[in-house]
């Protein structure tokens, strides 16, 4: 009984050492990473499919520089996704965990091209701002000179809205004046005309005067000259 229980045992023990390293060479061919990797340069495009063996059907053909994330690699293969969320297979060797130097250079010469066109266009930019400042410096200077210009004027209106005022005042206390003024033109107007008319009777009684004078003048002198001519025929 305690042989057989022994072999039991044994093998027990020895089925828990074939399970171990099974389970450890699992681990160490089919470990996890999740890590970002490239398509590199060595080799035209890198084959995806959707298991980890050629018979496995292809999904894509991805070119060199395709970035994918490594989900785990297992006897040479890699499982993949792909920046759109695909899932697949490819051969491990074909990928770098930089980018490819001719992807590099690529995007480096683009990047150069991109940074070139930004400077040209900012340059460009700068050109026409100083263009347009200088424009804005010109048209600053001639508003300049047309506010001095207006504020003459309005210096020169200030002061006639001032004589405008004092003229206004005289007008207004001429206005409120006329009506005594014309009253008192109307009295003098009423005197005149009476003193006209006394003169012009003291001329009329000048006149009679003169002319019933004349008369008695006349009457006077006829009267003695008849009395000369009575006393030559006497």
């Amino acid at each position: 009984m305690k042989i057989h229980k022994k072999k039991r045992l044994l093998r027990k023990v020895v089925w828990l050492l074939c399970l171990t390293v099974l389970f450890s060479g699992w681990l160490f061919s089919a470990k996890t990473w999740a890590e970002t990797f490239y398509v590199s340069d060595t080799t035209l495009e890198a084959i995806f499919r959707s298991g980890p063996a050629i018979s496995n059907h292809i999904i894509a053909a991805l070119p060199i520089g395709t970035r994918v994330t490594v989900i785990k690699v297992e006897n040479g293969w890699a499982e993949v996704s792909l920046p759109d969320g695909r899932t697949g297979w490819t051969i491990e060797r074909y990928l770098s965990d930089r980018p490819p130097w001719r992807f590099t250079a690529e995007r480096r010469a683009k990047e150069k091209k991109q940074l070139e066109s930004q400077i040209s266009e900012i340059e460009s930019s700068s050109r026409e701002l100083k263009e347009a400042n200088e424009r804005l410096e010109k048209q600053l200077g001639a508003l300049g000179k047309e506010l001095e210009v207006t504020r003459q004027e309005y210096d020169a209106l200030k002061k006639g809205a001032a004589n405008y005022l004092g003229l206004q005042e005289a007008h207004e206390k001429l206005a409120s004046e006329l009506p005594e003024l014309k009253a008192k033109l109307a009295e003098a107007q009423k005197v005149h005309d009476k003193l006209q008319s006394s003169a012009n009777m003291r001329w009329f009684l000048y006149g009679a005067g003169t002319i019933v004078l004349g008369w008695i003048l006349g009457l006077a002198m006829g009267s003695r000259r008849k009395r000369r001519s009575l006393e030559i025929h006497r």
